[in-house]
């Protein structure tokens, strides 16, 4: 258990170095890719490269938030273990031990001052481990908190792609339009048995294309229905997006708002 107290810091320090590496990747991609909307929408080609950097910034984030998720479970699994200190530390004060040696002679039962010495080491070893664990918990999850509001930050900062790139369908005219190069798979396989992809926490999700799409681009976006067919969730619509990107979106959106 000595290793404990020190796993926020090595959480802080691992969750640091990716967060620090995605921040300064997006930031120096987002203006590279900003300076090519400057004199004219860039042409089909050029926006399926972009779309695609995009993608993969996407994917690197989504991979992290994962991440995030699990230390968050591993955090708030130390509540047991807490409790359980916390009950034993309770315990050990509850036991009756005399104040005072009695002598025999007078009827008294003598307690030797080894065992009141091994009770109050006990207690001193139990509560430092108990505040060890709790300082730990309340680190990680002050970690993963202040890194999850980065994530979002970093989210926003992509988003401003999708902007530059609706800002060319006033150009459409003259901007060759983009083929999605994946259609929205089906929720089944070729044998009719369910895509456990799309099935999550006793949810079903699909993938749908945005009415609202651009002649330039499709967008597509992610939906999750419960199971009496009603939608209850939607992920965030983007030009054509990786399908894994828009599932990994609305899985972590049922994570954080559905019970």
């Amino acid at each position: 258990m000595a290793f404990l107290p020190q796993l926020s810091g090595i959480i802080a320090r691992q969750v640091g170095s990716i967060q620090g590496k995605l921040v300064s990747q997006i930031q120096g991609q987002v203006l590279n890719v900003l300076s090519k909307f400057t004199s004219q929408c860039p042409d089909a080609k050029e926006l399926e490269k972009i779309i695609k950097i995009k993608n993969n910034q996407l994917q690197n984030i989504n991979a992290l938030e994962r991440r995030l998720q699990t230390l968050r479970n591993t955090a708030n699994s130390l509540d047991s273990i807490i409790s359980s200190l916390q009950v034993a530390i309770e315990v050990i004060k509850s036991i009756p031990i005399p104040t005072a040696i009695i002598p025999p002679q007078t009827g008294g039962i003598g307690i030797p001052i080894n065992v009141l010495t091994r009770y109050s080491d006990a207690l001193i070893r139990l509560n430092k481990l108990l505040d060890a664990l709790e300082a730990d918990k309340t680190g990680i999850i002050s970690v993963i908190d202040i890194a999850s509001i980065t994530l979002t930050q970093l989210k926003n900062r992509l988003e401003v792609i999708d902007i530059a790139i609706q800002g060319c369908a006033k150009d459409s005219t003259s901007t060759p339009q983009i083929v999605a190069s994946t259609q929205p798979p089906q929720n089944t396989g070729s044998e009719g048995t369910p895509n456990l992809d799309y099935l999550y926490k006793g949810y079903t999700l699909s993938i749908v294309q945005d009415p609202n799409s651009p002649k330039i681009a499709p967008k597509r976006y992610a939906i999750a229905k419960d199971k009496a067919g009603i939608i209850v969730l939607y992920g965030p619509s983007s030009f054509s997006s990786d399908t894994q990107v828009l599932l990994d979106e609305i899985k972590f959106r049922i994570d954080n708002q559905l019970p």
